[in-house]
């Protein structure tokens, strides 16, 4: 009787392995997927940021220009 209780734990002990190895499997491929998605966002975001630098200096770029015809309009109210 005591056979049969041994392998009855051993095949528990095999099916516990077996599990710790699909949960150790799991994590290592939800980290992987985490990794992943971290490095794709971050390309996004410095994407955004360098979009977001161009747009500002094209900004301060018409605001000048728009500043120089403000000086031109006053120049030829005066005349």
């Amino acid at each position: 009787m005591s056979v049969g209780i041994d392998y009855y734990f051993c095949d528990m002990d095999a099916l516990t392995q077996f599990e710790l190895l699909l949960i150790a499997g799991s994590l290592i491929g939800i980290w992987i997927k985490h990794q992943s998605d971290y490095s794709s966002l971050k390309g996004r975001v410095i994407a955004l940021e360098t979009d977001n630098s161009e747009m500002k200096e094209d900004i301060k770029q018409l605001l000048k220009e728009v500043q120089e015809v403000k000086i031109l309009l006053a120049k030829n109210q005066m005349q």
